[in-house]
């Protein structure tokens, strides 16, 4: 068994040797450059699409009128009228004392907090 594996590794390794031997020996030589295209096929291609491009019609048909963009002028005019008021200054007169308050006691005030309630709530 010995023998056969020594002597396959020993043909296998003689027919490797050969081979590569013989590789060595081919050499290609260089073919000449073959011109059977006369012409330019990229430049060809665009004049073609140049002129493709050329006569295409480019008049774009007239749309109707599409309200796309809303226009509100009252929103406007609110904020114009916003924009004026932010913008000015307001100087008030300083007052020394404001007495447009009633003086209250607090039960006074509850009483007439539930009279109201009591009166609204009624008229429903």
């Amino acid at each position: 068994m010995k023998t056969i594996i020594k002597s396959f590794a020993l043909l296998t390794t003689t027919l490797l040797l050969s081979l590569n031997m013989l590789a060595t020996g081919f050499e290609f030589e260089p073919e000449q450059y073959i011109d059977d295209i006369p012409f330019d096929l990229e430049a060809i291609e665009k004049q073609i699409m140049f002129e493709e491009a050329m006569a295409a019609d480019f008049c774009l048909p007239e749309e109707d009128y599409i309200d796309d963009i809303p226009f509100s002028e009252d929103y406007l005019t609110k904020l114009n009228i916003y924009t004026v008021a932010v913008a000015q200054e307001f100087n008030f007169e300083d007052e020394d004392f404001i007495s447009d308050l009633p003086s209250f006691t607090t039960v006074e005030m509850e009483l007439n907090t539930n009279s109201l309630f009591a009166k609204s709530y009624s008229s429903r």
